[in-house]
């Protein structure tokens, strides 16, 4: 059974994944053709960051409370509805407020996914699981932006349409899920912050990664276009980085549930560090596009054994919920990086990337503090 909810899931995330990138890379040109500034598609990304950030938790909390199906399945429809919402007749300011929603359910439907994966399988296999729920948001940015792109050619606003049936059909499959509701709530109220205090460490193992993706989405295609890539060549560099993370995912989720989740961790940080050091002084695109693909199967490798060992930490009754507030800080950090990232980049590209290291080894750095902790150690090894 658990097997069938899991593939299921991983189907109905698969779509939703394509559905995303067929969109997201062509939000901007859609903006802009409509009449809207650079600095208003930076609010609008800005609006649907915040607010997938700001739902995590009560979407997690609710998904406790009357289980994860119904939460899914009201996020899911409600993210494919609203790709049509861009089409209509608004005032550009209204595109704020719908990338506000669109973001909105997004984001609820993370935590009750996360939430649900963690109560359907055992403690020892997370890390598996994870991976492969990586491996299929990957797959999709490795097809969406081919297509959309293909398909942009010949009508921009059809882009939306196709997103929006691809995760509707994406909301029919997962409509197949079980409702799993949490086992037991505590007697003793548990909140946010309780919560936050108790995932500390893995916020911090966590925070080098998140700073990195928002970082390199700002970044990374001015970066290339600084050393004289073309269009072309930008989108390639970012399936080189897909491609590995597709298929070594589940793969490196089982590394970490062997060999304990907080060392890998730890090598994906200092991978992503090493790289980080390495990129501004490679001047050549050809080389930058093939240590993309190599960094693609290192830096991303942590991911599914961090939301594991997040998933063990979780009080009885507390998974989705603790999956949401631990994605809502990285969520917010990923915000940071941009912030960030692209201030530096404005000064030097170079303290950019550097930002990016001493962020990743500032991470790495707080695995070596002892732990006196027995229960801990023994969640490590497994």
């Amino acid at each position: 059974m658990h097997r069938r909810t899991l593939w299921t899931l991983y189907a109905g995330n698969l779509l939703t994944a394509i559905g995303l990138w067929f969109f997201l890379p062509l939000l901007p040109i859609f903006i802009t053709r409509r009449g809207g500034s650079p600095a208003l598609v930076g609010i609008v990304f800005a609006a649907g960051l915040l607010a997938n950030a700001a739902i995590r938790y009560p979407a997690g909390w609710a998904a406790d409370r009357w289980g994860t199906r119904p939460v899914i399945l009201g996020a899911m429809g409600a993210y494919a509805a609203l790709f049509l919402a861009y089409l209509l007749p608004l005032p550009l300011p209204a595109f704020v407020l719908v990338r506000l929603l669109h973001g909105a359910a997004s984001g609820a439907y993370w935590p009750a996914a996360n939430g649900l994966i963690a109560q359907v399988t055992p403690p020892h296999q997370r890390g598996r699981a994870f991976g492969f729920m990586q491996s299929t948001m990957m797959a999709g940015m490795l097809v969406g932006p081919a297509i959309g792109g293909f398909i942009a050619l010949f009508n921009l606003s059809a882009v939306f349409v196709v997103s929006a049936c691809v995760c509707g059909l994406a909301s029919i499959a997962l409509a197949f899920l079980p409702n799993v509701r949490a086992e037991a709530i505590l007697e003793v109220p548990f909140g946010a912050l309780g919560m936050i205090r108790k995932l500390v460490p893995l916020i911090l193992l966590g925070a080098g990664t998140s700073y990195m993706i928002g970082s390199f989405d700002t970044i990374w295609p001015l970066y290339l276009t600084y050393r004289g890539a073309s269009t072309l060549a930008v989108g390639l560099s970012f399936v080189a980085f897909a491609l590995p993370a597709t298929l070594l995912s589940a793969r490196a989720g089982m590394l970490g549930d062997r060999f304990g989740p907080r060392r890998l961790v730890v090598a994906a940080l200092l991978a992503t560090a090493l790289f980080a050091i390495l990129y501004p002084f490679v001047a050549s695109v050809p080389w930058l596009i093939g240590l993309g693909l190599v960094e693609g199967a290192l830096t991303i490798s942590g991911g599914p054994s961090l939301n594991a060992e997040v998933s063990r930490s979780a009080q009885q009754g507390h998974q989705a919920r603790t999956q949401g507030v631990f994605q809502t800080v990285q969520v917010l950090i990923q915000g940071v990086g941009a912030v960030a990232g692209g201030s530096l980049f404005a000064l030097n590209p170079t303290y950019a990337f550097f930002a990016i290291a001493a962020v990743c080894l500032l991470g790495a750095s707080t695995a070596l503090r002892p732990r006196t902790n027995r229960a801990q150690t023994a969640t490590e090894v497994l």
